[in-house]
């Protein structure tokens, strides 16, 4: 599970106009739990999670699934 500060890599390609490309590196500034995934569901996201990225292309649009970041640092 992710938490506020943890330094984190962005592990998945988004849209590049939106987003940072992937292997950028930021720091993660929320995260909300949202309980166990459901059995049937392997990979499924249990974070919801906001990004401060080491890349120019920052906004508060902007959100992640911990299914996306990859945990480099506490």
């Amino acid at each position: 599970m992710f938490k506020k500060g943890d330094l984190v890599q962005m592990n998945i390609e988004f849209c590049s106009t939106s987003h940072p490309p992937m292997g950028t590196y930021g720091i993660i500034i929320h995260a909300e739990d949202w309980g166990e995934p459901e059995s049937s569901q392997p990979g499924a996201a249990e974070q919801f999670i906001r990004v401060h990225w080491a890349h120019h292309k920052n906004s508060g649009d902007q959100c992640y699934m911990d299914t996306s970041l990859k945990k480099v640092g506490a």
